[in-house]
């Protein structure tokens, strides 16, 4: 009999310092009641909950709350966690007409709420991983961003609060991968990743050439002051039914890896076909670095295909130089085509970005570059931090102004100092090998989808915005570490 988190101590061992939903407390013949009580309390106060707008927004983000923690203990549990923060920026802006908008919606904190309570429930029972190097290392990273709350330097205690959200929310479902990440049920969850960005492609596209629906223009007017990067020149990124453009083009390219992964496995061309679709989507959506990551990802797919390691760096370069000459004369050929409109100024933006990367007028790379520097600078010259929310989107809010660097290692040597980055930067070595050496052991495509998601994300592995695309990510980090500490048994 295993407990609830899918270890291995009975269940009567992992336990709550409170009560909490689903865990029986009064014997056997009273638990179908206790789990009854959290739905029983929703639809008891929804009378008084619907007198109001933020009422309404309340019981619904409590109606979720109770449904995904109910199977906290299941596969159920990551899907449908996956999906409802895949689903979440187009629910809320489809909520618009009926709820308004909230910069402060309680939607947004469903998924943290069950996961913090996984988290803290493990932990009060004394039940975290130590069987591994990693799990070891991040409890320790997640006591230096519990620490950099409190930082001054940030601005309010609110923008350190909020920043927890977008740092240590991302970390906490390593554990719940760690727990549910079986070999599996791992095919399952990418498999439902690679569903949900077709249908975004497909709605990404509609939104390119049909514009966008009433409520998404009045969420651009609300919100997208916020969000400076949705705007390229006089038009607007499509963001499809994500929370932000960015998090779209991530599950794109995530969408493209596992596809390719999964054709490289087992030659299956099924696999190809919504290749163009993910490509064409990523081509008007404005942003280029999703195209070089994909590209690279994939060039790396093909190269550890090679029995020997030795023949990797060899095998990728070759890869990446091919498929550099290919992208080189698509792209060619699309500048060419003149459609009119604001898709084409989109594919325009693109394609003179990617042809003249060195071209400080035509593309970002040495701005990018610069930031990078800076924040690892920063590590040094200020060791102590900026405090964990300077680089989000909470320092704009709710401080005097974001300081990101629009990469995680780098932000973190901001936000957290030396200490920090050095560990987040130790972290990641270990987690890039531990992804090698289980490829190179299993030959699997479970374990080639893995080293490609974490490829295809590099660098944004902590950007809290991305709040599906970081569920999946740590994840599968968490599955990764489970299967390393089975096979050290």
């Amino acid at each position: 009999m295993t407990g609830d988190y899918g270890d291995n101590r009975p269940a009567a061992a992992a336990h709550y310092p409170i009560a909490l939903p689903g865990r029986p407390r009064f014997g056997q013949s009273l638990a179908p009641f206790v789990r009854l009580l959290p739905v029983a309390a929703v639809l008891a106060l929804a009378p008084l909950a619907m007198r109001s707008d933020g009422g309404r927004r309340a019981l619904l983000a409590s109606s979720a709350f109770v449904a995904l923690f109910s199977m906290r203990a299941t596969g159920a549990f990551p899907l449908c966690a996956l999906a409802y923060l895949a689903f979440l920026g187009g629910i809320r802006r489809y909520l618009i007409p009926v709820l308004g908008w909230s910069g402060n919606d309680l939607l947004l904190l469903v998924c943290p709420a069950v996961a913090g309570l996984i988290f803290g429930g493990k932990a009060f029972a004394r039940q975290l991983p130590r069987d591994t190097r990693l799990a070891r290392l991040l409890p320790w990273l997640l006591l230096i961003m519990a620490l950099q709350i409190f930082n001054p330097m940030q601005g309010g205690l609110e923008v350190g609060a909020a920043g927890a959200l977008f740092y240590i929310v991302p970390l906490l479902w390593y554990y719940v991968g760690r727990d549910l990440g079986t070999a599996e049920f791992l095919p399952k969850l990418l498999r439902l990743t690679v569903g949900i960005a077709i249908l975004a492609a497909l709605y990404g596209l509609y939104q390119n050439f049909f514009g966008f629906a009433p409520c998404e223009e009045t969420w651009i007017q609300l919100a997208g002051p916020l969000y400076g990067a949705l705007n390229v020149g006089d038009t607007k990124r499509v963001f499809s039914f994500f929370t932000s453009a960015a998090e779209y083009n991530a599950f794109l390219s995530l969408g493209i890896v596992l596809l390719w992964a999964y054709w490289l496995r087992t030659r299956s061309f099924a696999a190809l076909l919504p290749i163009p679709l993910l490509a064409a989507a990523i081509l008007y959506s404005g942003i280029r670095g999703p195209i070089v990551f994909t590209l690279f990802t994939c060039a790396l797919l093909v190269a550890v295909q090679g029995r020997r390691a030795a023949s990797w760096l060899p095998r990728c370069c070759l890869a990446l130089a091919v498929g550099a000459v290919g992208l080189i004369w698509s792209l060619q050929q699309v500048e060419k085509v003149n459609g009119g409109g604001q898709a084409q100024e989109l594919v325009a933006h693109q394609t003179q970005g990617l042809l003249n990367p060195f071209d400080s007028e035509k593309s970002t790379v040495g701005i990018h570059t610069d930031l990078i520097g800076i924040g690892f600078m920063e590590g040094f010259t200020n060791p102590l931090g900026r405090g964990l929310g300077a680089t989000t989107l909470a320092a704009s809010k709710y401080g005097e102004g974001s300081v990101s660097t629009e990469v995680d290692l780098s932000n973190m040597f901001l936000s957290l100092g030396l200490a920090g980055g050095l560990l987040y930067a130790a972290l990641c070595g270990l987690i890039l090998t531990n992804a090698f050496r289980y490829w190179h052991r299993a030959r699997s495509v479970v374990a080639l989808s893995l080293l490609g998601v974490l490829a295809a994300s590099l660098g944004q592995w902590l950007n809290g915005g991305h709040y599906a695309a970081c569920l999946l990510i740590w994840f599968c980090i968490g599955a990764l570490d489970r299967a390393q500490a089975e096979e050290a048994q």
